[in-house]
């Protein structure tokens, strides 16, 4: 009940005018939409869109699309499944290969993540697991795949699941409103939100959006693991192996879910040198990480966010500069959302 009471908190955000928010069980996660009373009806038309982008997009069922092309390495032109793989090989050579969508031959094939049940693979299996991002090809009627490859869009399908359904909004003239896909959000509007510790309930900044049309994305190697809380579900696609560096990763940036969701996926695997080389020449996406000691580090704030640190264990250290930036205080009301989890379960 605490998280549907999280989930429904953006109603305090827009006091002066009535807001209705809805929420459903969508792509393995929850799904919530606030828009204002007088546009509830698109609320519906919302989820309807996102059903339609599962369908293209799971895994988890044999009817959609992507299941069907993972199972018969074949399968007609989809146009939500050839755009997220079109967009997912860009974001592949952007991140220098740490976003992979090959990696379901490990995620899907090995530990099973989102079935009812987890398996610990050996590290022989780890290492035998074909991984080929050149493997799939696209062309005006057909997807096709290689046969030793599976394709996991788990990495940024929600981001597109919001960009999606944020174009749609704009679209039908709708300027206020959240849209949020577990921790995958779009602000319409001007928000808050808290970010919460990976190791505690506690949280530890409210973050304060500068603009409309905010995107959020959030990853982190503390909810979801096989056997071991060593074995989570974020796999360095160049090792096998867990990513290391950081237990929690968020990015900020404007109209652009899709990206920051892979970015973030991609952030989680790779070394720390490199993940803070990368958010340094990206200067479009804000960042506040969590790192394994439990440091807090961030960056890129100017222009998207004002940030206020609240009492932590840690100190908030800017990487790129000595001094902390300036925060700003609110009073208004925050939003989490719980991480994705097994969608049968969710359902239950």
């Amino acid at each position: 009940m605490r998280l549907l009471f999280l989930l429904l908190s953006p109603l305090l955000l827009f006091a002066q005018e009535p807001m209705q928010t809805r929420t459903q069980v969508l792509m393995g996660t929850f799904v919530s939409i606030t828009l204002p009373h007088t546009d509830r009806h698109k609320i519906s038309r919302s989820f309807e869109l996102i059903k339609r982008i599962e369908d293209s997009l799971s895994t988890y069922d044999s009817d959609a699309t992507l299941a069907k092309l993972n199972k018969n390495h074949q399968v007609k032109i989809d146009p939500y499944l050839a755009e997220a793989i079109t967009l997912s090989r860009a974001y592949y050579t952007k991140t220098n290969g740490y976003f992979d969508v090959t990696i379901g031959s490990i995620s899907k094939d090995l530990y099973h993540w989102g079935e009812e049940r987890t398996y610990s693979p050996s590290k022989q299996d780890l290492q035998s697991a074909t991984l080929n991002i050149n493997g799939i090809t696209i062309d005006d009627l057909h997807i096709k795949s290689d046969k030793n490859i599976t394709i996991d869009l788990g990495g940024m399908g929600k981001g597109y699941g919001v960009d999606k359904v944020a174009a749609y909004l704009k679209d039908q003239n709708v300027t206020k409103g959240i849209v949020a896909l577990s921790g995958d959000i779009r602000c319409l509007h001007h928000c808050e939100i808290v970010l919460q510790s990976p190791y505690t309930e506690e949280t530890f900044a409210n973050i304060t959006s500068k603009h409309r049309d905010l995107s959020i994305s959030t990853s982190g190697t503390y909810r979801r693991f096989a056997s071991t809380k060593e074995e989570h579900h974020l796999i360095n696609p160049k090792t096998a192996s867990q990513g290391k560096a950081f237990v929690s990763v968020s990015l900020f940036t404007r109209a652009d879910n899709t990206k920051i969701d892979a970015y973030a996926t991609a952030l989680s695997v790779m070394p720390r040198e490199e993940a803070l080389t990368f958010l340094k020449a990206h200067k479009e996406i804000a960042f506040v990480l969590v790192d394994a000691k439990g440091k807090i580090l961030y960056g890129n704030l100017t222009g998207l966010i004002d940030i206020e640190w609240l009492d932590y264990s840690e100190k908030a250290t800017n990487p790129s500069r000595n001094k902390k930036s300036n925060t700003k205080s609110s009073s208004e009301t925050s939003l989490i959302h719980p991480d994705t989890n097994n969608p049968k379960l969710i359902a239950r």
